[in-house]
């Protein structure tokens, strides 16, 4: 498979000249540290880039772990949730230079895909990183007038567990692997030591997850199965949520069928990281009847668990503490001391 590769130096902004070239099977491949351009494999296509870049562009969910890695950015998509961001230096530095709207349409982004082709142009970027999710990148985003400004990777995810891919290869295409690996070292043996010490506590017990996003159609819910947003670290620990299958992470059921639950021993759901509802729609689930009849509910097997994760193992680091701190007072945890 052909793909245009475009030749860019470090110091520069894009040059209109195209070569062709088959496509690079890893993200990054570059046999000398000290060359000017290196190829990086995105999901559209491969692309000679700096090798240290000087002036980046953000945009979407790469944001988190651009700011984390104290990455050159020199622009960024705004309204951004910063409260999935950990690190108070990141939010001010991407706050100092979120000036890039998205629009008024809205997707799972965070914002939407408007973009101002001609405002990102004006930044001068040698480098721009896209977080979009892949089928909002696609059918929002011109591709074209981007990679004519800069050259473009699209690294954003097609399903709730590529947080991972996303922050680390972002990181990577900015150079700036270092406190990347760190933090995920961290990350696997904090999800290592907790799924030992809780196995005693998951054992034999029946999980199910669910949460109200904006976008959630009124009356209804998003029952959520493995894999999904607030499930996939919780399942780094152990702990499975039954009933999806590798292509349904997750499904919008009617706020009758409430009910569904009530084979669940402990039932997961999102909070911010403060504490507060993500999703205040939830409220009306909490207020209703058959929430409040639910045998989980009743016995206090209920767990809120904070979402910080975005693109970033710093996050994940502060989720596994909050699902922690949950499960250490579920009524019967038995956790392995």
């Amino acid at each position: 498979m052909r793909r245009n590769l475009r030749l860019v130096m470090a110091s520069g902004v894009a040059v209109a000249a195209l070569v062709a070239t088959g496509c690079s099977s890893g993200a990054s491949d570059s046999a000398d540290s000290s060359a000017t351009t290196r190829t990086f494999a995105a999901a559209n296509g491969s692309f000679e880039i700096p090798a240290q870049p000087q002036r980046i562009v953000a945009l979407s969910r790469v944001i988190p772990s651009l700011f984390i890695a104290d990455a050159p950015v020199i622009g960024a998509t705004s309204g951004y949730d910063t409260s999935t961001i950990v690190d108070e230096d990141a939010i001010t530095r991407y706050q100092d230079v979120a000036t890039l709207s998205t629009g008024t349409a809205k997707t799972n982004a965070g914002g939407g895909t408007q973009l101002s082709y001609e405002q990102i142009a004006a930044l001068k970027p040698d480098l721009i990183i896209s977080g979009f999710p892949q089928k909002a990148y696609k059918s929002g985003i011109s591709d074209e007038q981007l990679q004519a400004i800069a050259p473009t990777l699209s690294l954003g995810p097609s399903t709730p567990t590529e947080w991972r891919e996303v922050g680390e290869k972002a990181a990577d295409a900015a150079g700036k692997t270092d406190e990347f690996d760190r933090q995920k070292a961290e990350y696997e043996k904090l999800a290592a030591d907790l799924k030992k010490k809780y196995q005693g506590t998951v054992a034999g017990k029946k999980f199910a997850a669910l949460s109200v996003f904006n976008s959630t159609q009124a009356d209804s819910y998003q029952r959520e199965y493995d894999d999904s947003f607030t499930t996939n670290i919780a399942n780094d620990i152990g702990i499975s949520f039954p009933g999806g299958t590798p292509k349904k992470t997750s499904e919008i059921v009617s706020i009758e069928r409430l009910s569904d639950l009530a084979d669940a021993d402990v039932i997961v759901y999102q909070v911010n990281p403060d504490g507060s509802l993500k999703y205040p729609r939830m409220q009306a689930v909490f207020d209703s009847e058959a929430w409040k009849n639910l045998p989980a509910v009743r016995a206090g097997n209920v767990v809120p668990v904070a979402y910080a994760s975005s693109e970033t193992y710093a996050g994940a680091i502060k989720s596994l503490g909050s699902l922690s701190a949950a499960l250490d007072k579920l009524p019967a945890a038995s956790n392995g001391n």
